[in-house]
């Protein structure tokens, strides 16, 4: 890019914020309001924006409008938890009729039993667990792959998000200067308040590539309790496997005794009706859903072979107050 284009670029820029500005006098002063109370004015960091985040008030079917009443067409999709739009009748239904009869009980219901089941149907899983969010669930599954492994270490893709707990935040946005080689990818915080210590327990390695993972559990194979990945890895872009990767994957993992998780929270209900297992024919020992699968609602699962999963039965812990809420 010549100097021209970046000084057309940066006046288009300063030029669309101040329409931006001029156009949501009410966000704007809704983010003065909101700094009081709360980081960034946001609930979520991934809510930020500059020069403001855009406050929304409501939304119906593929629109949504701000608290200044501009109307817009809704690309982001709530982070792809709103297959089915805003405020669908079906599931406004749903949530009445949960209100109406309970919403919590912190005990086990017909409905927890059923929804497993369509659960385990649909993305052929034997056994499952629910969280309440994708962070919970990628949690859950690392941690069932380690009690049933007996192994501390784990592998994850250079450049995926599994959620924001300590040991999978690591190389997901790294600075270039801190990534390493293709064939040794350093593991790189993505936030302060982790301890670097934990990299010694993350490990990572590129997408797309069996040679370098190859090499990895050739030297440390006994100490790695599982990989997760994105089958399709959404966090840089929409990349699919290569033909063959997946079941690579998975028979190199087995070959040194370790697991195999599928991380489908934003794939499970979107790439086919079974996820990547039907797109892609690999069946992995462990998978995580969540976003889509509970029509804009907070809600999770994990679960895949059924002697995994019985970890929990012989004493790997899997709590949560609102797990399997109606």
């Amino acid at each position: 890019m010549d100097n021209g284009s970046r000084i057309n670029a940066s006046t288009l820029a300063s030029d669309e914020f101040a329409k931006l500005v001029a156009a949501t006098p009410k966000s704007k002063a809704l983010y003065e309001r909101a700094l009081k109370s709360l980081p960034q004015g946001v609930g979520s960091s991934f809510q930020a924006g500059e020069p403001y985040p855009i406050y929304l008030e409501r939304g119906k079917g593929s629109h949504v409008w701000d608290v200044d009443g501009r109307e817009y067409l809704d690309f982001h999709n709530g982070f792809g938890a709103m297959i089915v739009g805003h405020a669908h009748p079906v599931v406004a239904e749903a949530i009445e009729h949960a209100a109406r009869n309970g919403t919590h009980f912190a005990a086990p219901t017909k409905a927890t039993v059923e929804f497993a089941e369509l659960l385990c149907e649909r993305f052929s899983c034997e056994s499952l667990r629910f969280a309440n969010s994708g962070t919970e669930a990628t949690m859950g599954a690392i941690r069932i792959a380690r009690a049933a492994t007996g192994r501390d270490h784990i592998v994850k893709i250079e450049g995926s998000y599994h959620g924001h707990h300590d040991p999978v935040m690591f190389s997901v946005v790294p600075n270039a200067d801190m990534m390493g080689g293709r064939d040794a990818p350093h593991s790189t915080p993505m936030s302060l308040g982790i301890p670097h210590s934990i990299a010694e327990h993350t490990h990572v390695v590129p997408f797309n590539d069996l040679t370098v993972l190859s090499k990895l559990l050739d030297d440390q194979g006994d100490r790695i309790a599982c990989l997760i990945l994105e089958p399709v890895m959404m966090n840089i872009g929409i990349c699919q496997p290569a033909p063959g990767y997946l079941q690579g994957l998975k028979d190199l993992l087995h070959k040194h005794g370790a697991l195999l998780i599928f991380d489908e929270v934003k794939s499970g209900a979107t790439v086919a009706y079974g996820g990547a297992v039907e797109r892609y024919g690999v069946v992995p020992d462990l998978a995580c859903w969540a976003k889509a699968i509970c029509g804009g609602t907070p809600g999770a699962a994990f679960g895949g072979r059924a002697d995994v999963m019985d970890s929990i039965t012989r004493g790997a812990a899997q709590q949560g107050t609102f797990n399997g809420n109606p």
